[in-house]
């Protein structure tokens, strides 16, 4: 929406408290939803005939509220999930939010006002057991929390005992705690050629030695992984196997049993990080059902329900890798956050956390034909349900040139580099199609990566 106008003739408050409250007003009433966009201010000011100055505060008055989020390069929208999205205290709302860091490869936001609001309540709910969540804990987490993560990992096909469940601030820091827990400085750690940024980065800080195995469109190839495990050196197989980031791809159901095996006959631990399993409705069994004593499995929230709900499951193979988890995350961070733990649980006793995933599934196979629409005569990979795509340049592009040439649109696009553990890049990028950006602002950043797909580099930046 660009065309809305405040109704400011029967308020006698300043012109830019005016404004503010109209905009609070159109909220109840409904003439104005969350995701709307608000006109640019020099644009409303000409409208009123009130300098920018007033509008500027004006704006910035609803902010302070919560009703309104700023996007740079994309516009001002409307952020309340209702009409009572107001604060009487400074710094409430999105202006303590620091923008989207779109180099991340973000789920895409809810827009429906009702599961919105169900989120919020439960959220709210929260506030009537506070004082319990804000003490230190132990690790022995409550059988509530333990039945609620059973509960979730179920839906992947596992059968977990909720006592043998562990928690973790994130399948990152559940990554780091492992290796910590496992591994020694010089150890080798096998990986797709092609991987995930964070297992880099953790290798790197840990001293371990990443290993590139040969893959194929199925996965890791067993031969690759079999002369790895024979040099004596290695310690663990990680794998993304569900929706890889950043290649989209999924390991099938029978070269994940050939992994398995491998890595039981050579001693090897296989460290499942199915962050984007619970997107892909038919996805394979995991790892760690075939082969439990074997396999440190991680199911992360942050890719199925909100990057910020920084809670992670883990599954370890066996109870002395669990005691050594557990002195690993008390170490290093003394306990996963209790606020975020409640909230996961309630979210997934309530239904909202299931409601809040079939969204994303829904709203990124919506995506996916967007991009599919745009981008038809390019080159990429994606899953149907995943946010993410790994596209091939072309036309002479190299990744460099072209992430700078649209390094302004509302959307994540990352070189081959971070995802490279060896040799020289390919020419790919990895396009996010979540996050906060909206439906039509995503078609027109896709189809300003097509028509500059279309221009070669030289003649690009005379048109874009």
């Amino acid at each position: 929406m660009t065309d809305w106008r405040p109704d400011l003739r029967s308020s006698d408050a300043p012109r830019y408290i005016a404004i503010a409250d109209s905009i609070a007003a159109d909220l109840t009433s409904g003439r104005l939803s969350p995701g709307d966009r608000l006109p640019a201010q020099r644009q409303l000011a000409k409208v009123l005939g009130l300098d920018f100055t007033t509008v500027a505060r004006g704006y910035t008055e609803a902010r302070r509220r919560g009703l309104l989020s700023s996007q740079v390069g994309s516009g001002t929208f409307v952020t309340a999930p209702n009409g009572t999205g107001t604060s009487d205290h400074p710094g409430s709302g999105q202006d303590r939010v620091s923008p989207p860091d779109f180099s991340m490869n973000l789920p895409p936001e809810p827009n429906d006002r009702e599961l919105v609001g169900r989120m919020q309540a439960g959220y709210s709910g929260l506030s009537g057991d506070l004082l319990p969540l804000l003490r230190y804990q132990t690790l022995e987490t409550s059988e509530q929390d333990q039945l609620a993560a059973a509960r979730w990992l179920e839906a992947t096909g596992l059968s977990p005992d909720p006592s043998q469940i562990l928690f973790a601030s994130g399948a990152q820091a559940a990554l780091n705690h492992i290796l910590a827990a496992t591994t020694e400085p010089g150890d080798q750690i096998a990986c797709e050629d092609i991987t995930y940024p964070g297992i880099r980065s953790i290798a790197a800080q840990l001293g371990l030695e990443l290993v590139a195995l040969a893959t194929d469109d199925a996965g890791v190839l067993p031969d690759s992984l079999k002369s790895a495990i024979g040099t004596g050196r290695l310690k663990a197989l990680y794998l993304n196997p569900t929706i890889q980031n950043p290649t989209t791809k999924t390991i099938p159901y029978q070269r994940r049993k050939e992994l398995a095996t491998c890595a039981e006959t050579g001693g090897i631990a296989i460290l499942e990080d199915d962050a984007y399993g619970q997107l892909c409705r038919k996805a394979p069994l995991p790892i760690a059902a075939l082969a439990p004593a074997s396999t440190w499995y991680i199911g992360s929230l942050s890719k199925t329900l909100g990057a910020g709900l920084r809670i992670a499951y883990v599954l370890a193979p066996g109870t002395g890798a669990r005691l050594q988890f557990a002195r690993t995350v008390r170490t290093s961070q003394v306990m996963p956050s209790p606020i975020m733990t409640a909230l996961a649980t309630h979210w997934i006793e309530d239904g909202t956390a299931f409601l809040l995933l079939d969204h994303i599934r829904s709203e990124s196979a919506t995506r996916q034909k967007l991009a599919r629409k745009h981008l038809y005569h390019q080159d990429y990979l994606a899953d149907p349900e995943g946010f993410h795509l790994w596209l091939r340049l072309s036309g002479g592009w190299t990744r460099s040139a072209f992430v700078s040439q649209l390094r302004n649109l509302p959307i994540g696009i990352t070189e081959a580099d971070a995802f490279t553990v060896s040799g020289t890049p390919s020419e790919h990028v990895r396009i996010g199609l979540g996050g906060p950006t909206d439906q039509t602002q995503l078609a027109q950043a896709l189809e300003a990566i097509s028509q500059t797909l279309a221009a070669s580099p030289a003649r690009s930046s005379v048109y874009f």
